[in-house]
């Protein structure tokens, strides 16, 4: 078993950031999502006049989209629910739904025991409804929804999840204490995976006061390890880092992002000048402790990603302290460079530790450390001359070496709560898996209606078009088993060897609206054998029909003359251009039992059975009523299409809300309401041809089961949509100076 976590997912919004790509895009490049606002849009946003107008205050903010927006039906809950809910808890919600999805499963079915370990800013959203009110509002709901002690387990029973839940009050190192508890959770067997990170968001976000000797910058930049960083700036946002075992993440095919190579807590106790100042012996030691555990040297460090909030005092005594912790543990001079991403979304307080792990995983994914961005609107570093550290304007190579590439993370709450995260890239040991599966893949795409399921197509279509073969198995794999079943459905069939002209997608005007319930499922077994049946197509792409004809034909090779047997068995081998008359009742047998058995494979079981001809006596076998070779060999009676036209009417008026389905091939059965194989498509997508026909009417599939001929890994695809409703308590309309007017409306985009 293995002794590493594994980060096989992760999730990130902030100012001007709605994913892991738009955050690579802002530091990358070294900008900022800092807004300054001027006096007209503060009052527009109802910032008091007397305020906005004070010297003392600070129009700036790293505001985030959709702050106010929530899905109230993806997540089970009501419109008034959500207002008494504070929006830090709505948004860790979606940060964790997609930080899981990211990894190519579906938050709701996990089979593991998932542990929860998030950090919160502290808020007034409750307070402010209490104090506002007018005493009708249900102080244990209220409380439910807006304490922090509520969040990490409204997260674990929201989606059925297990393991240990709690939430992290360290101040700015609660995220990164967050993953610490999570891993040594993981470690200990206590959880299989989990997820853990944090969020700080503050709806009312349109600057601050500024008070003489305090934290925040009176200029509202946050510029961390220059000569002019005066204080810091919060951000608004929220980071999750879904964790797994590696042993396991590699097991399940899950993308390997990262491996926390070690991690360590502690406190400065009362070695520091106070409360609030940081302590340089408790970083020292913190480091120092990190590296032991990870087992490494501070010279294979290429990235600090420090703590930087951008205060003067506290950026330095942090260099001092990650400089003799490093120098002692055998780093050089200028060995590895320093970078803080809050100088790009602001502190994110009790999210950006595990902001700052994000950003690592995307310099290792990349294999390039941002640059500093203040340095590249043209602040002066500070010196760092002696130290093992460099700072950078420009973007730096990151190239991965034998030994692989290492970064690390520093956290420090004030209150001298400290953590201290080493990450590595994915090792040796994570290679690209060979695919095997079917040559024609099945993409199930679903949504809550229309518009989201013709957004999701698009997505899916862009990233399937630019797919290599391996990727288009991937995709398959993980729509498949990966992805919620929602009520809007479609389907996709992708050639994995074909360009993007051979791929069948769905036409907008045909989606699909399943019902809540599955329908019952009408099996229709006829009597002549189709001129398209696709004997040989499904002997040879489909080893369960493969098995139930090859049993088949044992039976038979006891019954039959050694001519007969010879091209009933041919039917099923490549090269046969057509099937002779006298065989057509076994061969027609043979597909209807081979089908039967590999929909029953998935699941795909029918609640009634209708047949004529040679299609009777199959569905005579198939309840029990017939030996095989009696219904293979039997007389078949005259006038039985008609008592099969009787049967098909009398289940259409007792189900009329049945899906009918047609074995054995053809179209000549066709009418409004029936799926059939469909006809012409004598191949290997016939098959999943059928399973997506019938996944789009409602019928429940087994795709762990259609999965167990994928040999594939899980890939970050489709991404669900949420509503962008925003919900906030009526009695805050009045009382919430700072929300964006377009926040309210749900106009805004992000």
């Amino acid at each position: 078993m293995s002794d590493r976590v594994a980060v096989v997912g992760m999730s990130i919004r902030a100012a001007e950031v709605s994913d892991t790509a738009d955050l690579w895009r802002l530091i990358s490049t070294g900008r900022s999502g800092r807004h300054e606002f001027s006096a007209q849009e503060s009052a527009r946003r109802g910032v008091p006049e007397h305020r906005y107008k004070n010297p003392a205050y600070v129009p700036v903010a790293y505001p985030i989209a959709d702050s106010l927006a929530f899905d109230v039906r993806a997540f089970g809950s009501t419109g008034s629910e959500a207002e008494l809910t504070d929006p830090q808890h709505r948004v860790i919600l979606q940060a964790c739904y997609r930080a899981v999805e990211s990894a190519g499963c579906f938050i709701g079915s996990l089979p593991d025991r998932v542990g929860v370990f998030l950090g919160s800013r502290a808020s007034d959203y409750g307070a402010q409804i209490a104090f506002h009110g007018d005493g009708r509002v249900d102080s244990a709901k209220l409380a439910i929804g807006t304490e922090p002690d509520y969040m990490s387990s409204r997260v674990s029973y929201a989606f059925g999840l297990t393991g240990p839940s709690m939430t992290v009050l360290t101040a700015c190192s609660s995220s990164s204490v967050a993953v610490h508890l999570a891993c040594q959770a993981i470690l200990a067997g206590e959880c299989d995976s989990a997820l853990a990170g944090g969020v700080a968001v503050d709806v009312r976000d349109a600057g601050y006061l500024v008070t003489d000797g305090g934290i925040h910058s009176p200029r509202g930049r946050c510029e961390p390890y220059t000569t002019s960083a005066d204080g810091t700036v919060d951000g608004n946002g929220v980071a999750v880092l879904f964790l797994r075992r590696l042993d396991a993440a590699l097991a399940e095919g899950n993308p390997i992002l990262g491996v926390i190579a070690g991690t360590a807590v502690n406190n400065d106790g009362r070695a520091r000048a106070g409360f609030t100042v940081p302590g340089v012996t408790g970083q020292i030691e913190l480091i120092g402790e990190a590296l032991d555990v990870a087992e490494l040297s501070a010279s294979r460090i290429g990235l600090l990603e420090g703590h930087g909030a951008g205060t003067g005092i506290g950026d330095l005594l942090e260099i001092d302290a990650a400089s003799q912790a490093f120098r002692s543990a055998g780093a050089d001079v200028h060995d590895c460079r320093l970078h803080s991403v809050k100088a790009n979304i602001g502190n994110l307080t009790a999210a950006a530790g595990a902001a700052g792990v994000i950003s690592c995983l995307l310099a290792m994914r990349h294999g390039s450390i941002p640059p500093n961005a203040p340095l590249t609107q043209g602040a002066s570093p500070v010196d760092l001359r002696g130290t093992p550290f460099s700072l950078s304007a420009e973007p730096v190579g990151w190239r991965r070496s034998d030994e692989g590439r290492y970064a690390a993370v520093s956290s420090f709450g004030m209150g001298g709560t400290n953590a201290h995260i080493i990450i590595g890239d994915a090792g040796p040991e994570v290679r690209a898996a060979a695919r095997k599966g079917r040559s024609w893949q099945l993409l199930p795409l679903s949504a809550d209606d229309p518009h989201r399921l013709a957004t999701a197509v698009r997505s899916v279509r862009s990233t399937v078009d630019e797919s290599s073969a391996e990727i288009r198995q991937d995709i398959g794999h993980t729509l498949r088993t990966g992805r919620p079943e929602l009520s809007t459905r479609a389907t996709a069939l992708v050639p994995v060897h074909g360009g993007p002209a051979d791929v069948r997608w769905p036409d907008p005007a045909r989606f699909r609206v399943a019902p809540e319930t599955p329908p019952p499922l009408v099996v229709l077994l006829p009597g002549e054998l189709p001129r398209d049946a696709p004997a040989f197509a499904l002997y040879q792409a489909e080893p369960v029909f493969r098995t139930a004809v090859d049993d088949g034909l044992a039976v038979l090779e006891r019954r039959l003359p050694p001519d007969t047997f010879a091209a009933v068995r041919g039917a099923f081998r490549p090269g046969t251009p057509s099937i002779p008359a006298r065989i057509s009742q076994p061969v027609l047998h043979l597909l209807a039992v081979g089908q039967h058995s590999l929909l029953g494979s998935l699941g795909i079981r029918p609640d009634l059975l209708i047949g004529y001809g040679t299609g009777e006596l199959t569905a005579a076998h198939l309840s029990g009523a017939l030996s095989f070779e009696d219904a293979a060999l039997g007389d078949t009676r005259p006038g039985e299409r008609a008592r099969f036209d009787e049967a098909l009417r009398t289940a259409a008026a007792g189900h009329p809300e049945a899906v009918y389905l047609q074995l054995s091939g053809g179209s000549h059965l066709l009418d409004a309401g029936l799926v059939v194989a469909p006809g012409g498509e004598n191949g290997e997508s016939t098959f999943p041809r059928m399973v997506a026909d019938l996944w789009e009417r409602g019928v429940r599939i087994d795709w762990d089961a259609y999965a167990e001929r994928d040999h594939a890994l899980r890939a970050d695809v489709a991404p669900r949509e949420f509503d962008r409703t925003p919900h906030l308590h009526p009695v805050l309309l009045d009382h919430c100076p700072g929300v964006d007017p377009a926040e309210l409306t749900g106009k805004r985009a992000g």
